[in-house]
């Protein structure tokens, strides 16, 4: 299986724009058309279906994230239409790694007395795969997705931006770094007592963690590992969370088309464990995201990528 590098590091603080912006998005949108082609299983060979999901959702992001980034030197059109596609590539994956993660926790134990036979997760994966796998022909099978990204590589380049007055990417790329922190915290310090703002604060510190791997030319090394440690500790507490929520409305949703009553029972008990479980984690995050905490990591931010 092939490896591909999250940290961009092919470029340094001097290079020019467009020039990041393609070896950034080269690796990206590669990584993810060839885990579309394992997680929908047309690869020819067998493959770890969770984990090429997991890794499809991850570099959806990655690729998006820095689609964002380079925005400003992209051909817009066809960023559009990969930013499109990389959301409905992304919330397909999401109904297959839904599935898995909640097949594994109940082999696991984690959900009451719950079986395997009491919710459809295999009919409901199954479903999954063959959206992938349309996906999968209608993108990479007919070649837009080469067209694509040869188009967007090929149009990359400053608009409207005179030489004498185009930033290098060090600089620039900290400016854009600042926008994203400050959507972060402000996120952050935030009412944080609703499903709907916590998810929130999970896709901010996502689109920043990502950023920041787009980003190591742009710090010192002490200071970009600093930063990507901090939002790693988030983002695996607060996806605890998050997982919870989740499993927590996908129980309510079979609970509500079951029929059968044992099968209800069981739905009940399973659904009674994982709200209280939710609330744990919730209270055990809420203890752990204290306001001193929260005005720490902004200070930090602040005078990194201050100037």
């Amino acid at each position: 299986m092939p490896r591909f590098e999250k940290w961009l590091t092919q470029v340094g603080p001097d290079a020019p724009i467009p020039r990041a912006a393609r070896k950034a998005l080269a690796v990206r949108l590669e990584a993810v058309e060839h885990y579309l082609k394992e997680a929908a299983q047309v690869s020819g060979r067998a493959a770890d279906d969770a984990e090429s999901v997991h890794q499809l959702r991850v570099w959806t992001r990655r690729s998006a994230a820095a689609l964002r980034l380079f925005d400003e030197v992209l051909p817009r059109r066809t960023a559009k239409w990969l930013k499109r596609k990389l959301r409905k590539i992304r919330r397909t994956a999401g109904k297959a790694r839904d599935c898995d993660v909640l097949a594994t926790r109940i082999e696991q134990g984690d959900l009451a007395a719950l079986e395997q036979t009491a919710v459809p997760l295999r009919a409901r994966r199954k479903r999954a795969e063959k959206e992938l796998s349309r996906l999968y022909k209608s993108l990479v099978g007919h070649n837009k997705w080469e067209r694509k990204t040869a188009r967007l590589f090929k149009k990359a380049r400053w608009k409207g931006r005179p030489k004498s007055v185009r930033p290098p990417f060090g600089p620039w790329c900290r400016e854009r770094l600042r926008a994203l922190a400050d959507q972060f915290h402000a996120v952050g310090g935030g009412d944080l007592s609703t499903e709907t703002a916590l998810h929130e604060l999970r896709l901010a510190g996502k689109r920043l963690r990502y950023a920041l791997e787009l980003s190591p030319a742009a710090l010192d090394p002490a200071t970009h590992r600093r930063l990507y440690q901090q939002l790693g500790d988030l983002q695996d507490r607060l996806g605890e969370v998050c997982d919870s929520l989740t499993g927590v409305t996908r129980l309510e949703q079979w609970l509500a088309e079951a029929k059968e009553p044992t099968i209800r029972k069981q739905l009940r008990a399973a659904l009674k464990s994982e709200q209280h479980q939710l609330a744990r984690l919730r209270q055990r995050f809420a203890r752990w995201w204290t306001a001193k905490r929260r005005l720490a990591m902004q200070r930090s931010w602040r005078q990194a990528l201050r100037g």
